[in-house]
């Protein structure tokens, strides 16, 4: 008889970044707008900003926030 891991049955299966949001958080990292990103199954997206600053952003509102920093940036 072989033996399972009951944890492993129990760990849900991490969130997945769409292509789309990947390719627009990768620019937003080239930019230098953001430091790090983490995908959160309740919150939507962990961005890792200049200075201790961390942000949570819905996924439907992620192009709007990038757009938002970009603006800033720009304004600096």
């Amino acid at each position: 008889m072989k033996r399972t891991n009951a944890r492993a049955a129990l760990t849900p299966a991490p969130p997945t970044t769409s292509d789309d949001d990947r390719a627009v958080l990768t620019g937003a990292f080239k930019a230098g707008l953001i430091l790090a990103w983490k995908r959160d199954a309740e919150r939507g997206y962990r961005l890792t900003l200049a200075g201790p600053r961390e942000e949570y952003v819905e996924v439907s509102k992620l192009p709007g926030y990038l757009q938002k920093l970009k603006g800033e940036a720009i304004a600096r």
